[in-house]
């Protein structure tokens, strides 16, 4: 019934019959305020599209980009997975801290969890969030040289972090041993883990290897992550999403419009024309950029080595002029 309606605010005589009613005295003042308030939501819904769509389009051929923005569909995915490996990484670590501590095991839990929540969170941002993605920015000169310094010093910390906590590890598993056999002498090197890793001294236990090969590979899972956790041109993420909310209200505002929208009102009816223009628009530019992605990879598929691109599909992406005011 809604997209019947919609149809008939097309339609000369629904004006006609609209004045009449108003003349008869069968439209409230109600319904008029309310088709006035839809008005005021389609014009801000309108001119927030065009706005974004505008945006967007300059920030693609400023940065000359001719694909989508990648990035998850929700980031709350992506810290679901964060909380999982700190979570699993202090579990499994638990055990290995719980002998220097006069908790147990509960202790040996939270200094596990301690190490672990700051190996992924740093490696997430440090190395994956701001180093990957600030190499893959080479026209921001401040973003790719900080990105350049910061890799390799993100990476050996993130590395020496595993390394103490293994090598802590180790001393925790002699110094149990040591005070087994009845000699009390040998405890100090416990509080200096730390040191002892600054000697790249190897380890002497199976497990503290197994902590360190953990650490790591839950390290590179983070990192992963945070490079894609948005897209890598550092501001396109945010330019699509904007314009995809924007677009979303305006098909919204659109839906709910009444069938008398812009009768006697020739500004209301050019802005339904333009707010309608402009949605067909934004729906057929990203059908026509994924339709082209497709045909590349289909064409990468099928001769890839040759490096053959289809042909370059042309959009009509200028957005309608404002309307009247």
């Amino acid at each position: 019934m809604r997209d019947q309606a919609i149809e008939t605010s097309d339609r000369p005589e629904s004006n006609y019959l609209f004045d009449q009613l108003r003349g008869e005295g069968k439209v409230s003042e109600k319904t008029e305020r309310k088709a006035h308030s839809m008005q005021d939501r389609l014009t801000m819904a309108y001119y927030k599209a065009a706005s974004d769509f505008d945006a967007y389009l300059e920030f693609r051929q400023a940065k000359k980009i001719r694909r989508a923005a990648q990035y998850p569909d929700s980031h709350i995915m992506h810290f679901s997975i964060l909380a999982g490996l700190v979570l699993f990484e202090g579990l499994a670590n638990a055990y290995f801290f719980s002998k220097g501590s006069d908790l147990g095991l509960l202790g040996g839990w939270i200094q596990a969890i301690t190490v672990a929540f700051t190996n992924v969170i740093a490696a997430f941002f440090l190395i994956g969030f701001l180093s990957i993605r600030g190499l893959t920015n080479p026209k921001r000169p401040y973003t790719f040289v900080a990105a350049l310094v910061g890799l390799p010093l993100s990476v050996a910390a993130i590395a020496f972090l595993n390394f103490s906590a293994a090598h802590y590890r180790d001393l925790l598993e002699l110094n149990a041993a040591t005070l087994a056999l009845g000699d009390a002498d040998v405890t100090g090197e416990i509080l200096a883990p730390v040191s002892r890793a600054l000697t790249f001294a190897p380890f002497e236990t199976l497990e503290a290897l197994l902590l360190f090969v953990l650490g790591i590979t839950f390290a590179a899972i983070a990192a992963f992550k945070g490079a894609t956790f948005d897209d890598p041109v550092i501001g396109y993420g945010t330019v699509q999403r904007r314009l995809e909310r924007s677009a979303a209200e305006l098909a919204t505002v659109l839906k709910q419009m009444p069938w008398n929208a812009g009768s006697g009102d020739s500004g209301g009816t050019q802005t339904l024309a333009y707010a309608r223009q402009t949605k067909a628009r934004i729906d057929t530019f990203f059908a026509n950029l994924v339709g082209e992605e497709d045909e590349t990879d289909m064409a990468r598929m099928r001769g890839g080595e040759s490096g053959s691109r289809p042909a370059e599909r042309r959009h009509d992406t200028a957005p309608p002029p404002p309307p009247p005011r």
